[in-house]
């Protein structure tokens, strides 16, 4: 019983000892990938190993473990490592979901108090338009509500025809062949000519508009939030009662939320507007 108690605490501490020795390489992995990225852009094995007083070979195995991951890219010609792309892949999920569940949030807030109306915020997703944050208004009574997560009708709402126009002509065709363009009241654009046409003007005027195209008698405004590099990441609408959303009101409301994407896309570093000339 002594012998088998013995030889169970032996593989507990060689568990253990891998474990441990796991994690190390990990730290040691992370040092690296921290230590090029402020001494890159190219490093060799040797200034790498120097730099952190690391053994070489531990180096050149931790890098080639990376390289598979494409964390890592290797020059064969001049036997330089750089960062890899997949790096900037995930360091830009990172920055979308950010501003999807932290930086937009106050700003929505603030419009839906402000406005008093219902408060929404939607981004391009796989094959279609998606809701990821709302704000309902006791002021503003909405029968066909899109909850969280849920895919906005890209073709009739103002933050699906703030996204819808500036994606690419490929992943418009793609929402739309995917969804159809239904009707839901005398107003909805059916026909895609008349829709391209409402799309062009809403990248002319920085704004898109619902004048009653989703539900009778409701109305909404919207503006995209951009990137950095143009990309568009989203847009913030309103919506209420159509009556709110005609004259001075309606510039008012169309004013707030293109100045809550100004804010968004400012808390993220770009202080860029862009419009078609």
């Amino acid at each position: 019983m002594a012998v088998a108690s013995r030889r169970k605490n032996i593989r507990a501490a060689r568990k253990a000892e891998s474990s441990a020795g796991s994690s190390k390489s990990l730290q040691k992995a992370l040092r690296i990938l921290f230590h090029m990225g402020q001494n890159g852009p190219e490093m060799r094995v040797t200034e790498i190993a120097s730099g952190l007083r690391l053994n070489k070979t531990t180096v050149y195995r931790l890098l080639s473990a990376m390289e598979k991951f494409d964390l890592i890219e290797r020059d064969p010609e001049s036997e330089r490592y750089r960062l890899g792309l997949k790096l900037h892949e995930l360091g830009t999920q990172a920055a979308q979901a950010r501003t999807l569940q932290s930086e937009a949030r106050r700003y929505l807030m603030e419009l839906a108090r402000t406005s008093r109306e219902a408060v929404s915020l939607a981004v391009p997703g796989a094959g279609g338009i998606v809701c990821v944050d709302r704000y309902d208004s006791a002021h503003t009574m909405i029968s066909v509500r899109t909850p969280v997560g849920a895919q906005f009708p890209a073709h009739c709402t103002a933050a699906g025809k703030a996204v819808l126009a500036y994606l690419s002509e490929e992943e418009v065709n793609a929402i739309l062949s995917n969804n159809g363009l239904p009707r839901y009241t005398p107003h909805t654009l059916t026909q895609v000519d008349d829709l391209r046409n409402d799309l062009r003007r809403v990248r002319q005027r920085g704004y898109a508009l619902d004048e009653q195209e989703l539900e009778r008698g409701l109305s909404g405004v919207a503006a995209p939030v951009f990137l950095r590099d143009a990309c568009v990441l989203g847009a913030v609408g309103l919506a209420g009662p159509t009556q709110r959303f005609q004259g001075s009101e309606q510039v008012e409301k169309i004013e707030m939320v293109r100045e809550a994407a100004r804010k968004i896309a400012r808390s993220l570093g770009d202080r860029t507007t862009w419009f078609e000339a």
